[in-house]
């Protein structure tokens, strides 16, 4: 039987573009990042933050050296 995961997701940077600039995007196209002094990548699981790291070419793949691992929320374990 299939179960879905939640998605692992790697941030590098985020940008906010106007609604007339999508279209402008081509191939070769070069997006300006605001990383606004965070470390370089962050990583989610199931949209909350779990690590931070810096990217990293591993025989010619981009990786995460994860520098930083945050705590996991366990407020869901709590019995009262």
């Amino acid at each position: 039987m299939f179960t879905s995961t939640p998605p692992l997701r790697v941030e590098v940077g985020r940008t906010w573009l106007w609604q007339d600039e999508v279209p402008e995007l081509a191939v070769g196209s070069t997006v300006q990042l605001d990383t606004r002094g965070d470390p370089d990548v962050q990583v989610y699981f199931d949209s909350r933050l779990i690590a931070r790291g810096h990217a990293v070419v591993v025989d010619g793949k981009l990786g995460v050296e994860v520098s930083e691992l945050l705590p996991t929320d366990t407020q869901g374990d709590k019995t009262e």
